[in-house]
Order: C-alpha cells, then structure tokens, then sequence
C-alpha cells in the first residue's frame, strides 16, 4: 500500500487527502458531489475511500476521467456546459477555464444587447427577482414621504444659514 498523503494536487488544486474521494473533488471548481460520485465509479474508485490513500495510478484515472468524462461513459446531462455556443459539443468544464467561459457568454450577452447583458452591465439581478425592496445599494430602505422631505430640507438650509452667520 502506498504512503498516506494529506495533500493531493489535482487540476489546479490542493485536495484534502484525508477527505472521502467524492467530497474532496467536489472541492475542485465545476464538480458537484453527484458529478464526483460518477467520476469516482467511472474510474474504478471507491467513491467512500479517503483520497490521500489512493496509489498514483489511482490518482491517474480520477485525473483522466475528469479530463474527459464523456470517453469514460458519464452522461452528458451530468455536464455543465451542454451545447457548447461555439462548437456545439457537450463539455465539462474545471476551474479557470469554467471562469473563462462564464465571463465570455456573459460578454456575448452584453454585446448582442439581450435583455440579461443589459441587466448584467447595469449591476441588477439577471434571473428574475424582485427589486422593490432587495438588492438595494446605500442606506435607504424607505421612501419618505413629501411634507417630511421638505421639513428636513428646511431644516438643513437653516443649519447651513446659521453656520454662515457665525462664520461671517
């Protein structure tokens, strides 16, 4: 059996080694434990064995599976990027190259001027919630009422004439 390693490098990542398979790639970017799970029964590992216990040929097809799931028999739906816009394929993406292909469909939205580029360059939420009263920026939660602003209004030109008077 091979030595024991607490820290196990895969895809652009340190992994936990003394984590269960399928939890410890469900730390990598783009791979839920459901996917992990697959990955690990698709590349002939206990999806229950700590990850760390795993020998370098082990390691070597979990790599190889997450690299490619499709030629390893995963289904497709289990993908995060089915239908690719560019090339039409079914993909799986992991880490930066997911980031990158999330910023560049979110470019692609903003240049074709739907109506989600639209709301993704004005900062406000894409998918449909409410605005009356989430998502605000600032302090103001309220709306205040006419005769109350212009009391206050009032109220600060007076400060500010009162101030002037002792200066001057």
């Amino acid at each position: 059996m091979a030595e024991f390693r607490h820290i196990v490098r895969m895809i652009y990542k340190d992994l936990p080694g003394e984590k269960p398979v399928q939890w410890a790639l469900s730390e990598l970017k783009g791979v839920g434990p459901a996917f992990a799970r697959a990955v690990a029964l698709a590349a002939g590992v206990d999806p229950s064995e700590k990850l760390g216990s795993l020998d370098e040929e082990a390691l070597k097809r979990v790599e190889e599976v997450l690299r490619d799931p499709a030629k390893h028999g995963i289904p497709s739906w289990m993908f995060n990027l089915r239908k690719d816009y560019e090339t039409g394929k079914d993909l799986h993406l992991l880490g930066p190259d997911l980031d990158m292909a999330v910023q560049g469909y979110i470019g692609l939205e903003r240049r074709i001027r739907s109506r989600r580029g639209i709301r993704h360059e004005l900062g406000l939420p894409v998918r449909g919630q409410r605005t009356r009263t989430t998502g605000r920026k600032g302090m103001t939660v309220g709306v205040k009422r006419k005769e109350v602003r212009i009391r206050e209004e009032a109220a600060k030109a007076k400060e500010s004439k009162s101030k002037k008077e002792k200066k001057g």
